[in-house]
């Protein structure tokens, strides 16, 4: 099977490029000026709208195919919180291409990742982060290896008054252990969306999207050691667990399925102003498999979020634009009642809704940039932002609020040295302020105490004043008349009181054509 994936990525990746080969030669100037505008055009403060595949024709002006590497290191001196590791290491092969062809964009994207998350303990289930708080754990953990593939690709087109678009996506993720206990956990996550805009105004076009997840996990955890087993737990959130089914349930699966409707306001000239809204729902369910699929609990994740704002790519030397972002979201777990077992099946009596996780966010970002001549300028950015979460549990009851104000701030640059070399640097800072942040819990019993400690310990973490640094630097030599090969290396560190401190590494390696 490894081998199967391999080949098919072997030869998406192969043919990405080939997309761009009906396109006309890009000459040196062209290919640097399509890479800056890649990396730091202003049409990332509109970020949101490119969600529908209709605007994504607008993303760039011009063709831009990369392939190469990538290597990324995550290391935790001291971490207090184990469920996602004391640090990570992944490589990556990666190929993508963004191709202009008449009134045509197709774009494009294929991948593998390999890598580890050092010293997981108290999580078995991939992707935690979505399924939450319904995850699988243990109280030994260890090293967790994993592989992704990653397949993308997307079509838009338009006339003088209509523009459409659609794309399908596709990734797997298997995650497993040598050692006990070791879990082998294997997702899969179909994405499609489409979308349609109608031109009202100059080049102001206004539309729809849709779009749907097809999520899928399976999960099994096996121990091959004499000496005994350790005792698996379905967790339910802020320190609790389903207690009736400890030890049982080694294999289980996650299906779930998300919905979304994207409202656009966007101009094709990428000047101006823009909005666009986003409404979602995503639910998924937990079920036992070796319970006779044992359906154990499930949760619905509702969110609407919206971006509006102005940019001008600058026709002149100053270029810039402000947006402006609210994101609300609602999170409810309901967890299943059963009755005595007969015949190996557990009758549903009822269900529970025991938890909510709650939050509101708003957030903010300001560019500003100069151009020195050539494809050499630099830019300015802030982003300020606010954040208010809460999460209950309701029986036994148990709380936790967070509330933080966020500043980020970042200085970049290209220089353009000579007409084959691109340079460019950037060097940020990102601050959080927690502030009124208050923890109730239930002292849970002694054999998951750990639990309520690790709860205590993520509370620390997000109520405690963190300040990152970072760094990167990168250089692209163009070769012949239409290629390039670009370096680059990214440094950040991150730091929380006396609790948490971090260091990221990431080197990558890439072939522009």
């Amino acid at each position: 099977m490894t081998s199967i994936r391999t080949l098919i990525l072997s030869l998406c990746i192969a043919g990405c490029p080939l997309i761009a080969a009906g396109d006309e030669p890009v000459r040196a100037d062209l290919l640097l000026d399509a890479l800056t505008e890649s990396r730091s055009g202003v049409w990332q403060l509109a970020d949101h709208s490119f969600a529908n595949p209709a605007v994504n024709q607008w993303r760039l002006t011009g063709s831009l195919t990369e392939a190469g590497g990538e290597y990324l290191s995550r290391s935790d001196s001291r971490n207090p919180d184990p469920r996602y590791g004391l640090g990570e290491h992944s490589w990556a092969l990666q190929a993508s291409t963004y191709t202009k062809y008449r009134s045509s964009t197709l774009w494009g994207d294929a991948s593998y990742t390999s890598g580890k998350t050092v010293d997981a303990v108290w999580n078995e289930t991939a992707d935690a982060e979505l399924l939450y708080p319904y995850v699988m754990a243990d109280s030994i953990g260890g090293d967790l290896k994993s592989e992704r593939y990653s397949f993308h690709g997307g079509y838009a087109d338009h006339t003088d008054r209509w523009a459409w678009g659609a794309e399908l996506s596709y990734s797997a993720v298997q995650q497993y252990r040598d050692v006990d206990p070791r879990p082998r956990n294997v997702t899969g996550t179909l994405d499609v969306a489409a979308g349609a805009m109608w031109r009202f105004f100059g080049s102001y076009h206004a539309g729809i999207g849709l779009s749907m997840r097809k999520y899928k996990q399976t999960n099994d955890i096996d121990f091959k050691s004499e000496m005994g087993v350790d005792k698996i737990f379905h967790l339910t959130g802020l320190g609790n667990h389903y207690t009736r089914f400890d030890g049982t349930g080694l294999s289980t699966y996650y299906d779930g399925y998300r919905y979304g409707l994207d409202i656009d306001v966007y101009p094709s000239d990428g000047r101006g102003w823009f909005a666009s809204c986003t409404l979602s729902r995503f639910t998924f369910k937990t079920v036992l498999s070796d319970l006779n699929k044992l359906p154990m609990a499930s949760a619905w994740h509702n969110e609407l979020s919206a971006q509006a704002g102005w940019m001008s790519p600058g026709g002149g030397r100053a270029f810039g634009g402000l947006s402006g972002e609210v994101r609300v979201y609602r999170r409810h777990g309901i967890e299943n009642v059963f009755g005595d077992a007969t015949s190996s099946i557990y009758p549903q009596i009822g269900s529970n809704a025991m938890y909510a996780d709650n939050q509101v966010s708003v957030a903010a970002r300001g560019r500003w940039g100069m151009r020195l001549g050539g494809l050499s300028r630099f830019h300015i950015e802030f982003a300020p932002g606010w954040l208010h979460r809460t999460t209950a549990y309701i029986e036994p009851y148990s709380y936790r609020v967070i509330n933080h104000a966020r500043l980020d701030a970042s200085v970049s640059g290209t220089a353009q040295p000579s007409r084959y070399w691109l340079i460019d640097a950037a060097i940020l800072i990102r601050s959080t302020i927690p502030y009124h942040c208050t923890l109730g819990l239930v002292p849970a019993d002694e054999e998951v105490k750990a639990l309520t400690d690790i709860e205590r310990a993520s509370f620390a973490l997000d109520s405690a004043r963190s300040t990152t640094v970072g760094a990167g630097v990168g250089a692209t030599r163009t070769i012949a008349s239409r290629y390039g090969l670009s370096v680059g290396g990214r440094y950040e560190h991150s730091r929380c009181g006396s609790l948490l401190s971090r260091n990221i590494y990431n080197l990558t390696i890439k072939f522009i054509f």
